[in-house]
């Protein structure tokens, strides 16, 4: 027997804080072994046409009065959201932000002033959504790291 599941708790489910503070992390991802499946290597080469730097892009937030993170890392396998426990992520972060190997805007999220369809389902879409800062259709990760600069996020030279 199947039952409807009732739309008002899921409906009713509040979003997130219109200000919230996320930490936007520009990152190359690794390269796939060479026995993945060929739509992930295939992946890795288009990706390789993006500036170097800005070939990935996911978002952190502080989470709880602890020092958790929630984690928003859409990659090409799926959208992976998690907490992120402990003391690492931070000195991690400034780890990569101080080597070269990241990138990291701070801003906090806005609501968007109006409906904004989602697009295409890449990286930077879904942060972009998240963040509530526009993105259109081909927005690379270099281009959304200036858009996020142009509308009053901070670039974090040690996060």
């Amino acid at each position: 027997m199947h039952h409807a599941l009732p739309a008002e708790p899921l409906l009713g489910f509040p979003v997130p804080a219109a200000n919230r503070p996320w930490i936007v992390v520009f990152v190359d991802p690794p390269e796939p072994a060479p026995d993945a499946p060929w739509p992930n290597r295939l992946l890795s080469r288009l990706l390789k046409l993006l500036h170097p730097g800005f070939r990935h892009v996911l978002a952190l937030s502080p989470e709880g009065p602890g020092r958790d993170w929630l984690v928003v890392n859409p990659g090409g396998l799926g959208l992976g959201i998690g907490i992120a426990r402990g003391d690492a992520t931070l000195p991690t972060l400034r780890r990569l932000v101080a080597s070269g190997d990241a990138r990291a805007v701070i801003v906090s999220a806005r609501a968007p002033d109006r409906f904004r369809p989602r697009g295409l389902l890449t990286c930077v879409s879904t942060i972009g959504h998240l963040t509530g800062v526009p993105t259109g259709p081909f927005t690379t990760p270099r281009a959304f790291h200036k858009r996020l600069l142009a509308n009053g996020g901070h670039a974090a030279g040690s996060a």
